[in-house]
């Protein structure tokens, strides 16, 4: 120190210095501890002999050197820190971690110091004393103790490969802060690594399952790590044993790297990587810890593979076990077939198993059955049976396993139309697997097939355990197929015996029914014939006045009407059931149906002192029905709940009209309906038990007469009770009409299926359906133009004055919906029915989006397509008012009026 030229320093020669300076100096030399001091504003340095190997290579520079030059790499840690000590504030503290260069490379460094600052002679701090003790060995073995302790308890408490292997990875990468640490997988025949793991800093890269060629290491670097050697490189770049991979390992980040040989026995499995992304001096200790790590965790790891393969082992063994019982323990074919499915899918580890099954019905008919696992059912029944194709064909046709690592790149896969391969919403196969199902006689029964949504999944062994497992399943299909023959002898057997006695259960049934309505009839014929008889012997004495007289006749009058009645009851139940009515169908407003039914049933009503309400919108509620029969079916109601309510009840007749139906309920707090009879309350001569002297009177033939009248009008009847003195209701859904047929052109007055000649064109591109069904048409008298694709159909000029088009959906052109649109621009009068195989609600929905009328599914009744036909309207015919010359709806909305 003495020797230095400190005249070139900016404080000057020694004889120049203050006292204060002299003395810090002469502190400085004297202490034993590593020290350093510096002053002024330029931070001249002046350090003792025991600070010399902190500075390593820079003690030849530092002496009389400016600090913030000397340690330039750390100055923007302490210098913040030295202008708080200038102030007059010590600072110092333990374990303070720097990453200083020193020796060419940086290193991370541990310091428990102390800064003073040191005053002048003016009584200002000028200088800072810095004091401090190297303590990096000692935070470092901590730390490496710390983390060998984590590490065996890591490796103590983890009992699977996979955990175990991130658990791992993820504190090598706690404990070497700023490098990337990671396992991977070497396959010298595919010359291929592997990334399973990659971690920095306690956090995974994202650099998983990345795989890079084996090429990153040099021939002699590959020979290194199969002979067990580590590989250990400063700087990637400059190292000439790298300099043939040097470009792809910047590439990837690796400029300072050691990589750990993982070997099984002699061969080469693997390799563990670390490494940073700009060059690095390796301790020995870092190097010699990396390398200790990495075998006791590949130890451990090795010893859990091998366990795992043992379970493996047994979990085969078990299922194997397992699937053998389950095709011993049930003879139920669809049970078998089912557990068959998850017993093989379990066994090959496949994502998703079915089983196509190729049976035949109780007719001998042929079908094909399938059962599923691992997926809903849905995944498949929108995607149609599979097809012989060149992947599926040979496994229906009894041919040996197919097994694929990826079927998308086997060359039979995708050669055959209109998918060329899984079809839109197929579930994601890639690998691929298949095996027959032969019976003992070598009939294919059929064939499982399984798959998995990542590529590899089934080898050669699990193939010859499918192949053994599906010919012990063929045995129990065959056996459950035996048993499934002999049930169904049984099965028949017991059936005739069932049909004979339900038949003679049935004839005595009817048998009593014909006695008791005989029986009612005798009494409800009587019940009259009383009267009339006293009415006409009072009629033959001599002293009858006029009053007797008139009170007679009324009598007489009263009862024979009740008579015709009943035998008006009769005829009506009687051509109806025989279907030998016919409506006179018009567009009705229940509304008036309502109010006249109400003024028909007053009578009944008020004669029992009942309290009527009616419910109804004050809107149209359209229906196409015939007039007379709808009142008849609403008094027959009405005129029910008066009879078998007490006197003084209550009767409710509400109206509403929801999306698609009308629906009229007719309410009492009447004697209500047994919940045995309940069921039968709608079948012809049904009664519930009465009085001996049958007081309340009917056949039982009232509400039969409903039903069938409300099902002429393809409607619905409802019977609802609580049980006895409960009250009853009774509801009729009606489908509703358009309500412009009230107001527009037209009424329509027929019979179902009948109606005026129609011009129709029918658009199919099925020749024989299109033909046939010209031809009903045309039988029927309308006028019928065919085409079979919508192309021919839009250039036609023969379409004018078409009344209804009838349209397929799926045509070969455009689509039915699509034809639908274009047409109704030049046809906004003409109706539009869609005739498809489509018959889901969504297919509902989609022709009635595009413009339909109607949606009929095939094949059709042509009943139905000719009653729609009837029911369209008639060209140039008005329409007039009802009998009742209202045409306004019932405007009591809500429990009005009170009868």
């Amino acid at each position: 120190m003495r020797s230095h030229a400190w005249e070139t320093t900016p404080l000057g020669p020694v004889a120049t210095w203050p006292q204060s300076l002299k003395n810090a100096v002469r502190t400085l030399l004297d202490m034993r501890l590593p020290a350093y001091l510096a002053w002024g504003d330029s931070y001249t340095q002046f350090f003792n002999d025991a600070y010399r190997p902190i500075l390593g290579d820079k003690h030849v520079d530092a002496l009389g050197n400016d600090a913030r030059v000397t340690w330039s790499e750390i100055w923007p840690t302490i210098g913040p820190m030295w202008g708080k000590v200038r102030e007059g504030e010590p600072i110092g503290s333990e374990g303070f971690s720097l990453t200083i260069n020193r020796f060419g490379y940086d290193e991370t460094v541990y310091f428990n110091y102390s800064y003073s600052p040191v005053y002048g002679d003016t009584g200002k701090p000028e200088g800072i004393l810095v004091t401090f003790v190297d303590t990096t060995k000692a935070v470092m073995g901590e730390r490496r103790h710390a983390f060998q302790l984590k590490l065996a308890d890591t490796l103590r408490r983890e009992t699977e490969f996979d955990p175990m292997l991130k658990a791992t990875i993820r504190l090598t990468s706690e404990y070497f802060l700023g490098s990337k640490v990671s396992y991977v997988e070497i396959d010298e025949v595919a010359h291929t690594m592997q990334v399973k793991e990659e971690w920095k800093d306690g956090v995974a890269t994202g650099g998983a399952l990345a795989t890079l060629p084996l090429g990153l290491l040099t021939g002699a670097q590959l020979e290194q790590l199969q002979a067990g050697t580590t590989i250990c490189t400063v700087d990637v770049a400059s190292d000439p044993a790298c300099g043939a991979v040097a470009p792809q390992c910047l590439g990837l980040g690796i400029h300072s790297v050691i990589v750990i040989p993982l070997k099984d026995g002699n061969k080469l499995v693997g390799a563990g990587f670390l490494y940073k992304d700009h060059a690095y001096r390796w301790t020995d200790d870092e190097r010699t810890l990396a390398e200790d790590l990495a075998r006791r965790t590949w130890e451990a790891l090795r010893r859990i593979r091998a366990e795992e393969a043992l379970r493996e082992e047994t979990r085969l063994l078990e299922l194997l076990n397992r699937a053998g019982n389950v095709l011993a323990s049930t003879l139920d074919l669809d049970t078998l077939l089912q557990s068959v499915t998850d017993a093989a899918t379990e066994l090959t580890g496949a994502e998703f198993g079915s089983f196509f099954y190729n049976g035949r019905n109780e007719q001998g008919e042929a079908y094909l059955l399938y059962t599923l696992s691992g997926a809903p059912r849905e995944a498949f029944e929108k995607l149609g049976q599979p097809r012989p194709t060149a992947v599926f064909g040979p496994t229906f046709r009894g041919g040996p396993p197919i097994r694929s690592g990826d079927i998308r790149k086997d060359p039979r896969y995708g050669q055959m139309g209109p998918h060329h391969g899984m079809p839109k919403g197929h579930l994601p196969v890639v690998s691929y697997l298949a095996a027959s199902v032969i019976s003992r006689s070598g009939e294919v029964l059929g064939g499982l097939f399984f798959g998995h949504s990542q590529p590899n999944r089934f080898d050669e062994r699990t193939e010859k355990m499918i192949t053994g497992f599906v010919a012990q399943a063929a045995v129990a299909i065959d056996n459950a197929r035996l048993y499934e023959l002999a049930q169904r002898s049984a099965r028949e057997r017991e059936g005739i015996l069932a049909s004979e006695r339900a038949a003679r259960a049935e004839a005595e049934r009817h048998n009593k029914m014909k006695d008791e309505f005989l029986a009612m009839l005798a009494h409800e014929l009587r019940n009259p014939l009383a009267p009339i008889t006293n009415a006409a012997q009072l009629l033959k004495m001599p002293s009858v006045d006029e009053n007797l007289r008139l009170k007679a006749t009324s009598i007489i009058s009263r009862q024979v009407r009740h008579m015709t009645e009943l035998v008006d009851d009769l005829l009506d139940v009687s051509r109806v059931t025989r279907g030998l009515v016919k409506l006179e169908l018009e567009s009705l407003d229940l509304n008036a149906v309502v109010r006249a039914a109400v003024e028909q049933a007053r009578p009944h009503i008020e004669a029992k002192a009942h309290t009527l309400s009616v419910e109804a919108p004050a809107r149209p509620v359209v229906v196409a029905g015939d007039r007379t029969r709808l009142v008849q079916v609403l008094v027959n109601l009405l005129n029910n709940a008066a009879k078998y309510t007490q006197a003084g009840g209550s009767i409710q007749l509400r109206l509403e009209a929801g999306k698609e139906e009308a629906r009229v309920t007719v309410i009492d707090n009447g004697s209500g309906i047994d919940t045995q009879l309940l069921p039968h309350v709608f079948d012809l001569f049904t009664q519930g038990e009465r009085a001996p002297d049958r007081s309340q009177g009917g056949l039982g033939i009232g509400l039969a007469l409903v039903k069938s009248i409300v099902q002429m009008h393809a409607g619905q009847v409802q019977a609802h009770s609580d049980g006895p003195n409960t009250g009853a209701s009774v509801s009729v859904l009606l489908p509703l009409a358009d309500a412009a047929v009230l107001h527009g052109p037209g009424r329509i007055r027929h019979a179902p299926g009948s109606g005026v000649p129609r011009v129709l064109t029918i658009v199919d591109d099925n020749a024989d359906a299109v033909q046939s069904l010209a031809v009903l048409l045309r039988a029927q008298g309308h006028t019928v133009k065919v085409f079979e694709d919508a192309v021919r159909t839009l250039a036609s000029t023969e379409l004018a004055g078409t009344e209804a088009f009838i349209l397929d959906i799926g045509l070969p052109d455009i689509t039915g919906y699509e034809l639908a649109r274009r047409l109704r621009r030049d046809h906004p009068d003409a109706s539009f029915i869609a005739l498809t195989g489509y018959g889901q609600a969504r297919d509902r929905d989609l022709s009635k989006q595009a413009g339909f009328d109607h949606h009929l599914v095939k094949p059709v009744e042509i009943r139905a397509l000719s009653d729609i036909l009837a029911q369209l309207p008639v060209r140039g015919a008005t329409l007039g008012k009802d009998e009742t010359g209202l045409m306004m709806p019932v405007d009591n909305v809500a429990a009005t009026p009170q009868y």
